[in-house]
């Protein structure tokens, strides 16, 4: 098992590569994900499809994505995540390029039919391609989770940002099939480079006799956790605010009549006040604590929210400028929302009692999927049907109200430890009385084996924190 380094100087030749393949891999996705919009809505209404049809076509997508990550959650630590990896981007590259032959189909409901079983399997092979990522991720970074986890986040919303313009180069330069067939193609090139080359690392079998051995711990045990559950809420509230503002932001926009490309510059401001500042937040989540980072997005989300539209019982107009600044706020907070997430969920979950292998890390990487996923799915199925009953200014109240829920359940996790915090601080303060010191050792005699435990106290984790070393008879008491 190759030694695990915050500092990118320590990082190893299979680290760096890693990191390569996760951030290179995560653009094209991201590129994959985006490059149909300018275009493929025109395609299918030119075959008589309406909006609601074609809309479901996206929306399928993430639906299976949230129904099987779960379960690809589960079967990882059998399969292996590099060999998960491989296979996801496999069938991701081999549908995309299917979906770009489906325009020779004439028929509309043949169309529609293998559109939705394309997009399906896509799903299918995106759920484990991202599942693995994650938990490539936390087991090969353990101490900088976030860190990496922005990296690769970045390289993925660098990829949404270039997917349209890109998708529309190509359009023009070969039509329909040319995008589908570019990207796809890439994927696959992708998936063979690493399955030569992840294949070497190892990724599963380290704990693999320790995970038949324990008690199997799964998705309601961790959904119990209040602060996995804190996570996973962040994580669907900044999902389905990425699908309200793609479903209706151009709606609302309308009323500056906007050229397309002028539209679309709010998408790329959005996407990249998201993908550039995670870097920092993934520093900030690493160094600092992932909950404070959640609270910083869950506010600044809000705050953009608040403003976009505006909420009509703000005394402030409609304008080109507060919608942009809107634009920005909601993508920063995005950006601090996704990252600090993955690593709250890894870090509690590791903390409570789960194993520290890939198991754990398959199982957060599927809860983070799956809930993104739902939130995708959410997001602009809501935000259609509440534009068309209240319009877009009360709409964003949807919005509003899931980051606010996220406010809270921060400021209690927060009441919470700092009650936990003073409780363990007077018992540090009895066991100083005896002692005379804030931590305290108890020798004890136990089978064979002198025991020595050490009691400390963390800030980070308000609460007794107890350290057992065993040292032999047989070597003497001076070791100690």
């Amino acid at each position: 098992m190759m030694r695990r380094d915050t500092r990118f100087a320590h990082w190893s030749k299979d680290q760096w590569w890693i990191l390569f393949t996760l951030t290179f891999t995560h653009f094209c996705n991201g590129m994959c994900v985006s490059l149909q919009a300018p275009f493929f809505p025109a395609e299918a209404e030119k075959k008589g499809a309406d909006a609601t049809e074609y809309g479901l076509v996206f929306g399928i997508f993430e639906l299976t994505v949230f129904l099987v990550s779960p379960l690809v959650g589960k079967i990882m630590p059998r399969l292996g995540a590099s060999k998960a990896f491989s296979i996801g981007i496999s069938i991701t590259g081999t549908m995309c390029i299917a979906f770009g032959l489906l325009i020779k189909i004439q028929n509309l409901k043949q169309f529609l039919a293998l559109s939705f079983m394309v997009r399906i399997v896509e799903a299918v092979g995106n759920s484990a391609f991202l599942t693995a990522s994650f938990s490539m991720v936390a087991q090969q970074f353990h101490d900088s989770v976030a860190t990496v986890f922005s990296l690769v986040e970045m390289a993925f919303g660098v990829g949404m940002i270039l997917g349209p313009t890109v998708g529309g180069a190509l359009y023009q330069q070969g039509g329909y099939c040319l995008p589908f067939i570019t990207l796809g193609s890439v994927l696959l090139l992708q998936a063979l480079l690493t399955r030569l080359t992840l294949s070497k690392v190892d990724f599963s079998s380290a704990h693999h006799e320790h995970l038949e051995g324990e008690r199997e711990l799964g998705f309601l045990q961790a959904l119990v956790l209040p602060r996995v559950l804190l996570a996973m809420a962040g994580v669907f509230s900044a999902s389905a605010s990425i699908g309200f503002l793609q479903a209706t932001l151009e709606r609302h926009l309308a009323q500056f009549d906007l050229t397309p490309v002028e539209v679309g510059f709010f998408f790329m401001v959005y996407g990249a006040a998201y993908a550039l500042l995670n870097p920092f937040w993934g520093w900030m989540a690493d160094k600092i604590s992932p909950r404070l980072v959640i609270l910083c997005g869950s506010m600044l989300m809000l705050a953009g929210f608040l403003l976009v539209g505006p909420v009509p019982f703000i005394p402030l107009h409609s304008s080109y400028n507060l919608i942009m600044a809107s634009v920005v706020l909601a993508g920063v907070g995005l950006g601090a929302q996704l990252v600090a997430a993955f690593t709250e969920a890894q870090k509690t979950a590791l903390r409570e009692g789960f194993p520290d292998d890939l198991s754990t890390y398959s199982l957060v990487s599927s809860l983070w999927t799956s809930s993104f996923a739902l939130g995708a799915f959410v997001g602009p199925t809501v935000a259609g049907l509440l534009y068309d009953d209240v319009g877009f200014p009360w709409s964003t109240m949807f919005n509003i109200g899931m980051n606010l829920s996220v406010i809270i359940l921060c400021t209690m996790s927060f009441i919470n430890s700092l009650v936990d915090l003073c409780a363990q601080s007077r018992r540090k303060e009895g066991y100083s009385a005896l002692t005379g010191s804030s931590s305290y050792q108890t020798i004890r005699k136990e089978t064979g084996r002198l025991t020595v435990r050490t009691f400390s106290f963390s800030m980070d984790t308000p609460r007794i924190i107890e350290v057992e070393q065993r040292f032999s008879l047989e070597n003497g008491y001076q070791s100690l």
